[in-house]
């Protein structure tokens, strides 16, 4: 049977469960404030291990659930949700996520109402967590065998360590994207709806107000209606869009999209079409296509940033299937605004990966170097081991040491404080999780690093900012964001580096971020390094109010 080559991953999964029995929907809980559940507190679920191979792997703890979503808080402490985890036995609950502190595996659990699973987050200039979306109903749990999306949002209130529901969205998200815009407001797209149609609308996420509110685009008349491809009860009777209120064209589930330099909204993947949007009109412009026409999970990075109005910015875009059915590719393409203008990237080939991959996991290091962990070579369960790092000044590509752990779909990664890089989880099928967690050790982990011995002090955009050393030959400082990453993607993950205005012995001066298109508002990892290249163990930072 010949099938389309931009199958959709949901077609996917639907092939690869098309042998669990149906299972009935549990019933959702009615709470607007989750605690931790009574009788939970913190436990450690696995000690260390000894140091296993390579001195650049070292073997953590056995989760405890499945960190399907990841989340560096501002305390340094990872939020994993989990959901119903993917996973035959708790398709209709219990829904759990935890806190985990990452260097020994204490945690503190949750018990969740609703199933955030397939959803999305970001953080939000305070420091919460701002989740959308997720699992109204698996496939197997209703008669049409489709995904359906669900409309719940939440903030995790970074403070009180809780969940928080907020006013839900207009209709469901599952397989959602959310970027942080530069007023602190989220723009919040695409996803399948309560239905299990595609969800056109975009919606504007207020944190002030902790509400939702649409943007339509004004030089667009298409149009939505929930469910107009669907049977199941209410389908079909809303109708939204219209002449000079457009809803968005098509992208594929989990589109891939970073805020630019600009301000603008770069949409380069999944799908080959790439748009610009103008978040404060709504308006989307067509810019380019990408070389390789669908990069079914593949992964994409906004490259390091200078700090400069000289710098619009660079993505990279790799790895990624056409179809389930044919091997990964190595392909890489860069969408050069530099080369280009700030709305017209030039879109260029760059240097392939060593190593064809889907469902990778993309993590930058404080050093500004980009790195792709695990994946497989096509199937969840063809594991790739060998991680490539990417330097974004040569566009070459190396490989690193072989990581002991397979991480392959639903796997997360996360850059550390202390310049580790956290690996865990992975589903192969809907019976199979890895618990263990794997720590990747970079060779700075182990070198004489520079240290900041007191409290940075913040400025604001366009001022400066000063970090405390007495460090010497200190030559770059970079700002990098705290990372939340769920199906192998991180809208919001950006480096910026800080240009050093002034140095002397207790300390050096920097040029805070120019503007919040360049670093928008929320806390960051600062970290401080000297001329062999070696950066310090970061301290978070907050920037923008």
């Amino acid at each position: 049977m010949l099938l389309d080559s931009k199958i959709s991953r949901k077609d996917f999964l639907k092939l690869l469960g098309a042998g669990a029995a149906a299972i009935t929907v549990g019933k959702f809980l009615d709470s607007s404030v989750l605690r931790a559940g009574a009788g939970t507190s913190s436990s450690v679920f696995g000690q260390a291990q000894a140091q296993s191979g390579s001195p650049a792997w070292t073997n953590g703890y056995l989760a405890s659930i499945n960190p399907i979503h990841a989340i560096l808080l501002p305390t340094g402490k990872i939020l994993a949700i989990a959901g119903s985890g993917y996973h035959q036995s708790s398709l209709s609950g219990p829904y759990r996520a935890q806190v985990i502190d990452p260097p020994t595996g204490a945690a503190v659990s949750y018990t969740l109402p609703e199933d955030l699973f397939c959803g999305y987050h970001n953080h939000l200039a305070n420091g919460n967590v701002l989740i959308t979306g997720g699992m109204l109903k698996y496939d197997v749990q209703n008669p049409e065998g489709r995904f359906l999306g669900l409309a719940s949002a939440y903030e995790f209130d970074v403070h009180s360590n809780t969940f928080q529901k907020v006013q839900s969205m207009v209709h469901g998200r599952w397989y959602p994207t959310q970027v942080l815009l530069p007023n602190g407001q989220v723009w919040v797209h695409d996803g399948l709806d309560e239905y299990g149609s595609r969800n056109a609308l975009v919606e504007i996420y207020n944190p002030s107000t902790k509400t939702f509110s649409i943007r339509y685009d004004p030089n667009s008349a298409t149009t939505y209606s929930p469910g107009a491809d669907s049977d199941l009860p209410g389908a079909g009777t809303t109708n939204y869009g219209g002449p000079g209120a457009g809803v968005s064209p098509f992208t594929s589930l989990y589109p891939r999209m970073h805020l630019m330099p600009s301000g603008q909204l770069l949409v380069c993947g999944m799908d080959h079409f790439v748009y610009l949007i103008n978040p404060t009109t709504g308006a989307w412009t067509l810019v380019g296509q990408t070389q390789y026409s669908w990069r079914d999970y593949g992964s994409s990075f906004l490259l390091p940033l200078n700090n400069t109005v000289a710098d619009r910015g660079r993505v990279l875009i790799v790895g990624g299937q056409s179809n389930y059915l044919l091997p990964a590719t190595n392909t890489a393409e860069m969408l050069d605004f530099n080369q280009g203008t700030a709305s017209a990237p030039v879109i260029r080939s760059t240097t392939p990966l060593n190593i064809a991959r889907v469902f990778a996991l993309p993590v930058i290091l404080p050093t500004g170097k980009l790195v792709l962990f695990g994946g497989a070579a096509r199937d969840p369960n063809q594991y790739i081991h060998t991680p490539e790092v990417f330097d974004p000044v040569t566009e070459t590509w190396s490989t690193l040491p072989d990581a002991n752990v397979s991480r392959t779909y639903h796997s997360s990664a996360l850059l550390l404080p202390d310049g580790r890089v956290w690996t865990a989880s992975g589903t192969p099928d809907r019976s199979t999780w890895e618990h263990r967690v794997e720590f990747y050790n970079p060779p700075y982990y182990y070198a004489n690093r520079p240290q900041i011995s007191g409290r940075v002090t913040t400025g604001p955009y366009g001022g400066t900012m000063r970090i405390p050393t007495s460090s010497s030959n200190i030559t770059k400082v970079s700002l990098l964001r705290l990372g939340s990453n769920t199906h192998h993607y991180d809208s919001n993950l950006r480096l910026v580096w800080l240009q050093i205005t002034n140095t002397d012995s207790s300390g050096i001066t920097v040029a805070a971020p120019i503007n919040s298109s360049v670093a928008p508002p929320g806390h960051y990892m600062i970290h401080i390094l000297n001329a062999q290249d070696v950066p310090s163990v970061a301290q978070i930072v907050r920037i923008g109010s």
